[in-house]
């Protein structure tokens, strides 16, 4: 049969389209921010990277391979970070953010994960949790890489692990020139939404959907499920110092824990919005911050929380510059405001 001569259309142009040149990049919708030594480095909407080697005062927008949503950023070294977003894009540079290259996209995590099933379910063909898992991924593979990661740890110059949607989770030791699926070790078998994920006291937590919280003893092998501080979806947990641990999110939910998560105690914070984001801060006070601008400190390790000044756009990230600036980024883009403002 003679060819139509048309050429296949993409089906994810996305993936593989540069990030649009924006005029004034810093007024984009911005998702996730981190410190990249003295650098500040956020991602946001359309695959926007920006940087500020001044504090957050200036801005100038990356080069960047793709054009989706991006959501999380992590630096391992003031060079070496990773990206990553919707379509379960992993970008990563060794620049300290001024270009980036893509890793590894949903459909091949998707490939990962069948994989990784159909190996656990041939090594165990009679267990439930086998027969679970290869569901799951033939699922994923029908689906297409159409789920997001929300979360990195970047451990080393080599290793890192991206948490995402519905349980997706993969990490490399190698700098990520290959990566490996670890959803199999992720003790959630609901697979929620995985939000974020954080260091405490050595271990490693993750808070998500539904209240769900897991924590690993073993460096991101593997995660044990916490009891749940409540039905309550988490969107953030982080080390409040002192041995505890904070979880953060919907309609101002936030909850302390001083046993590494086997018991936790609800922090009144008199917020109804949801908290999306916190920060430790270089002095071990903490900020929280909402997604209607509230923003609430604590000087004893999360045990209670002062409103401070609130900001004029929903908050989903935070950073403190390297002259003690606290930069805002959210629906309207960056905000830079000294930390005595906030008091």
């Amino acid at each position: 049969m003679a060819g139509t001569g048309l050429a296949k259309a993409d089906p994810f142009p996305l993936l593989s389209e540069a990030a649009i040149p924006v005029r004034l990049p810093q007024n984009v919708l911005l998702i996730g921010i981190a410190n990249a030594g003295p650098r500040l480095v956020a991602v946001g909407e359309h695959g926007v990277i920006i940087y500020s080697d001044d504090n957050g005062q200036s801005w100038h927008q990356a080069e960047v391979p793709v054009r989706v949503t991006l959501t999380c950023i992590a630096f391992a070294t003031p060079e070496i970070g990773w990206a990553a977003g919707d379509y379960g894009v992993v970008l990563h540079t060794q620049d300290g953010g001024l270009t980036w290259q893509t890793q590894i996209t949903g459909t091949q995590v998707n490939q990962l994960m069948l994989a990784d099933a159909t190996q656990f379910a041939t090594a165990n063909p009679t267990a439930d949790s086998a027969q679970r898992a290869l569901r799951r991924a033939n699922i994923f593979m029908g689906a297409g890489p159409d789920k997001p990661f929300l979360s990195i740890i970047a451990t080393s110059p080599q290793s890192a692990e991206i948490f995402g949607a519905y349980r997706m989770t993969i990490l490399t030791s190698d700098a990520g020139k290959t990566w490996a699926d670890g959803s199999l070790q992720v003790g959630d078998p609901v697979s929620h939404n995985l939000y974020d994920a954080a260091w405490a006291d050595g271990a490693l937590y993750i808070a998500g959907e539904s209240g769900t919280v897991l924590r690993s003893t073993d460096g991101g092998k593997n995660f044990t499920l916490l009891p749940a501080p409540s039905g309550t979806t988490l969107f953030g947990v982080l080390d409040a110092g002192g041995g505890a641990v904070l979880a953060y999110g919907v309609a101002g939910a936030l909850f302390r824990s001083t046993d590494n998560g086997q018991s936790w105690s609800p922090v009144n914070i008199a917020v109804q919005s949801n908290l999306t984001s916190g920060l430790v801060l270089k002095s071990g006070n903490i900020l929280l911050a909402s997604e209607t601008g509230g923003v609430y400190l604590s000087t004893d390790h999360g045990a209670s929380f002062s409103a401070v000044a609130s900001q004029p756009m929903g908050i989903f990230g935070l950073a403190q510059a390297a002259n003690g600036d606290i930069v805002f980024i959210g629906t309207s883009g960056v905000r830079a405001v000294p930390l005595s403002s906030l008091n």
